[in-house]
């Protein structure tokens, strides 16, 4: 290896630059890995009549509102083709590594993908591209394989593409299968649900009413609750337990995972739970806000009786979420003198209800509208008197003024004036403790697992929870041209493979403060990729002495063989590759980055954030005339 190259090895390491539920289909949000979808690169038109196609134009609503007491469960519309095997449409090779197929909607759609069977082997991609606004969702990978085998991703608006990308893809053996699609459709879709949807009254959470709940407010989550038949909108709570060790608990409604209306089987691991979805202060925002979402739960324990539901989250939660694990007061026949409700109403950003007067227990069985009857005395009944609740407030967290949660929502009768007649009902805690006599179906093994018996326990920040880190880097040529499509591999404690987009970007979230991680990256496409005579030339020259590379990464480039020197063998190399006698380089990836690989520790990564700058080069390319795009 000559001087340049040993200089720069030595120099060159890295660069840190420091109540009710609502049936809905709402945002789902799914880790995205990054990349270029191949019909972008190559400017393909997706809208091709002559790729294979799914027309879903016969979306019906399944579900009927029921105008009856207690929970009015808002109607979803499913598409529902008359054949139910046409969901498994047919793939277009368009490519030796790439095979599309469409969706096709009404334009006025809203739809919802469930994939089952997904398991993507290392390497491969997958893109969804609206075909309206051109918005590319993804690449989904093996990053996102799960023991469930199931994939949710939307929303997406009218006709999308599904792209498969892999290494001699087969159109007739897919590593995952079109399972359901869920769609609003219309006004439905625009205005009834989601952000924006809560009635006039409803007040926000940074409003003045909220003031002093703030680090309560921080443990309420919206809730997508996916099920193979419909997607739903809940609102929860995280709750401490006396061990007081942050597991991550998470109290919501019974009736969530049992609709009205519809047969609905749960499927926990494909559960969102949406962090800080609200204003950041009193006024509604003109545009949605930004959230923190994490993925997958297990039930615990649930209850009819009390609408009680008793979750564990299954991923870490992001640092960003600033999550609060709340207190509780499970006191016997406690009825405190005022309350508030926080929750997500209608699926919109999170507001709060208050009642100013003492809470009651309701004194009679009641029935509610997806066939079950509660007993006498297992909810509290509450009139707000400022703001209100709306499908969507389901499981919401009931608190005292000592903000410590003593129930949650279950429901009320339903009234065309929420705004000035707010009745609620709300299951007890206190009787949810010891439920039904069975772990299954009480909370007090999961909320005080150390056998204290105290009956009242206040809430905790998630600052003593471990950390979690992000790493995020640039691929760039050396002068300073983003390089997509790089394969950047992590391995460690987690492993997953993000692939850089136009802007040459990666990102990895939620990494474990206290792990280890090894990254590597790779990019071994179109080797022939800026490989020209003036190459071959140049090269020629620099070996000759004639005209010595002065750029250490041109020398780098023209190391063909990756045998640390320059030489007449890499010119064999190349000339093999540009005339067509070769598809790759024997001894290279087409693409070569410094720094290749990098150990790093997460305590390594100062203020929970690196961003690390990689130069790559094209082998073979000394005249810098390689589209890093291709």
């Amino acid at each position: 290896m000559n001087s340049h190259m040993t200089h720069y090895k030595s120099i060159f390491n890295f660069i840190v630059v420091l109540g009710l539920s609502v049936l809905a289909c709402p945002l789902i949000g799914q880790q995205e890995f990054g990349g270029v979808p191949y019909t972008q690169d190559l400017k393909l038109d997706i809208t091709d009549p002559s790729i294979e196609s799914l027309e879903l134009n016969n979306v019906v609503s399944k579900l009927k509102s029921r105008d009856t007491e207690g929970t009015n469960i808002h109607a979803l519309s499913l598409i529902t083709p008359a054949n139910q095997k046409s969901l498994s449409p047919k793939f277009s090779q368009v490519a030796q590594d790439v095979v599309l197929t469409t969706i096709n909607l009404p334009a006025t759609t809203d739809s919802y993908l469930r994939l089952d069977d997904y398991d993507l082997p290392q390497g491969a991609k997958l893109f969804i591209t609206e075909h309206a606004s051109g918005e590319v969702h993804g690449s989904y990978t093996s990053g996102n394989n799960s023991k469930s085998q199931r994939l949710t991703l939307g929303p997406f608006s009218g006709s999308y593409t599904i792209e498969y990308n892999y290494d001699h893809a087969d159109q007739n053996n897919m590593p995952f299968k079109i399972a359901q699609v869920y769609a609003m459709t219309g006004d439905q879709a625009a205005n009834d649900l989601g952000f924006g949807t809560a009635f006039d009254c409803s007040i926000n959470i940074n409003c003045e009413e909220g003031r002093t709940l703030s680090d309560a407010s921080n443990g309420v989550v919206r809730i997508r609750v996916v099920g193979e038949e419909a997607i739903a909108l809940c609102t929860g709570s995280l709750m401490n337990n006396t061990a007081e060790d942050q597991t991550p608990y998470v109290l919501s409604a019974y009736h969530c995972t049992r609709p009205a209306g519809v047969e609905f089987t749960p499927l926990y691991d494909q559960w969102i739970f949406d962090f800080l979805y609200q204003s950041n202060s009193c006024a509604n925002p003109t545009d949605e806000p930004s959230f923190a979402s994490v993925q997958g739960a297990e039930l615990l324990s649930e209850w009819e009786d009390t609408d009680m539901l008793l979750l564990r989250l299954t991923s870490p939660i992001p640092l960003v979420a600033s999550a609060f694990f709340n207190g509780w007061d499970v006191t016997p026949n406690y009825l405190p003198a005022a309350t508030h409700l926080i929750h997500h109403p209608n699926g919109d950003i999170k507001k709060v209800a208050q009642d100013f007067d003492s809470l009651t227990l309701d004194l009679s069985p009641r029935q509610w509208d997806n066939g079950t009857i509660t007993p006498t005395r297992s909810h509290y009944r509450a009139e707000f008197d400022n703001s209100t609740y709306q499908p969507g407030s389901s499981g919401g967290p009931l608190l005292d003024n000592n903000r410590r949660i003593i129930g949650q929502l279950h429901g009320g009768p339903r009234s065309d004036e929420f705004c000035t007649i707010a009745i609620s009902y709300s299951g007890r805690l206190s009787e949810s403790w010891t439920g039904g006599g069975t772990p299954e179906t009480r909370l007090s093994d999961w909320l005080d697992p150390i056998g204290s018996g105290v009956t009242q326990l206040d809430g905790i920040r998630s600052d003593a929870q471990e950390q979690f880190v992000q790493f995020t880097g640039r691929v760039l040529t050396s002068d300073g041209i983003a390089i997509s499509n790089v394969g950047v591999t992590l391995t460690g404690e987690q492993e997953f493979q993000f692939f850089t987009g136009q802007d040459g970007r990666f990102v990895f979230d939620n990494l474990s403060s206290k792990g280890t991680f090894n990254f590597a990256l790779d990019k071994n496409v179109n080797a022939a990729n800026g490989l020209s005579s003036l190459d071959i030339v140049m090269i020629t020259n620099h070996i000759l002495g004639k005209v010595p590379f002065t750029d250490v990464f041109r020398e780098l480039a023209a190391d063909v063989s990756a045998d640390g020197r320059v030489s007449s063998i890499d010119l064999v190399q190349m000339t093999n590759v540009l005339l067509g006698r070769s598809d790759n380089f024997p001894n290279s990836p087409a693409w070569r980055f410094e720094p290749e690989t990098l150990q790093m520790s997460g305590s390594d990564i100062g203020n929970n954030r690196v961003e690390l700058v990689v130069v790559g080069f094209k082998v073979g390319d000394v005249n810098n005339s390689a589209d890093p795009r291709q």
